[in-house]
């Protein structure tokens, strides 16, 4: 059975990436100028075949609709369902079952980015017929995580966050199912937590003796849900930047690639790539980068900024920043003279 639809969570609060998350989903937070969730979009668009998207939202799905719409600007189809409470993943598994049907699907965490194409993953799934697919990475802290205990190709156990793991094989943010996890949900009980965890419904599938294997993702991911994360995934992202001089760069150096863009002015100041600014930005008297982002709207005066997010509408003058994230519209005053 071919795997046509993607089932894309973006529900939970985002608490470790709060305040900004107290006005914005997590998976709308911009990184190199766009929210999570469009790179997302994106990499379904161009590194699968799959064409429909169930998405998964909470109280603030109204939010989503407007961000993405039906899908079509991704050539997508996006349909949504409303998760009352974040119960679990597998509860919102469970939650869309009806606008899954009887296919299997790919479960995508809407706070995820990854490099790595699905093709081979895909066809893997699909020609083993598989019940189960995990997408396994090492990780320098697996009690973070839900993890996976292997031998050969075959997955022996999963256990969520681990006080003493197994392994250092985390469940990346990616999973491929078949309808057989349904009646597996339905077998399992909410945790100490009191949710209903997907590493607990993917146990049950292998004590009911279903065909569960895994893979070894390839390139980076990135679980995007903390600020250090969220700057990670802009490092990585500025490091595919395709540079671009839409605007004006007067009297300034520029050393590495910049993407500027349109009615956005650079003077008096120096670039030290990868940077991104975006549309109608002011830049002077200033040294950006490396590894920043300005967004659109932004002005940065008398500044020294260096691995650094601002969201829109930013306002620098006479600061200096350095593994920062700077919420929209928010302004940042020093004293005149060397940046503070």
């Amino acid at each position: 059975m071919r795997i046509m639809k993607v089932l894309l969570l973006c529900g939970g609060e985002g608490t470790r990436l709060r305040p900004f998350t107290h006005s914005i989903p997590k998976q709308l937070l911009p990184v190199v100028n766009k929210p999570i969730l469009y790179h997302i979009l994106e990499w379904v668009a161009s590194r699968t075949p799959l064409r429909e998207i169930v998405m998964i939202t909470g109280d603030n799905q109204r939010v989503f609709q407007q961000a993405v719409g039906d899908g079509s600007r991704w050539g997508l189809r996006i349909s949504y369902v409303y998760q009352p409470r974040p119960l679990g993943l597998a509860h919102a598994v469970l939650t869309a079952e009806t606008a899954l049907g009887r296919d299997p699907f790919l479960m995508y965490l809407g706070d995820n980015l990854l490099e790595a194409s699905l093709e081979e993953y895909l066809s893997v799934f699909e020609e083993k017929r598989l019940d189960c697919l995990l997408l396994l990475r090492k990780v320098p802290d697996p009690e973070n995580y839900g993890i996976a205990e292997i031998e050969g190709d075959r997955v022996l156990r999963v256990v969520e966050k681990p006080e003493k793991p197994p392994s250092n094989l985390a469940l990346s943010g990616l999973y491929l199912f078949s309808p057989a996890v349904f009646r597996s949900i339905r077998n399992i009980s909410p945790s100490a937590r009191g949710e209903l965890e997907i590493t607990d419904a993917i146990q049950n599938l292998l004590d009911r003796k279903k065909k569960v294997e895994y893979r070894l993702l390839t390139g980076w991911w990135l679980d995007t849900g903390s600020p250090n994360a969220l700057l990670e995934a802009n490092r990585r992202l500025l490091q595919k930047l395709t540079p671009a001089s839409l605007g004006k760069v007067i009297n300034s150096q520029v050393d590495g690639c910049l993407h500027l863009d349109q009615d956005s002015i650079i003077e008096n100041s120096r670039i030290n790539g990868p940077v991104y600014i975006g549309t109608g930005c002011q830049i002077k008297d200033s040294t950006i980068g490396p590894w920043v982002t300005v967004g659109d709207g932004g002005a940065v005066t008398g500044s020294t900024l260096k691995n650094s997010i601002l969201f829109s509408g930013v306002q620098v003058e006479n600061f200096a920043l350095d593994q920062s994230i700077i919420g929209h519209r928010a302004q940042l005053t020093g004293k005149p003279g060397p940046a503070q």
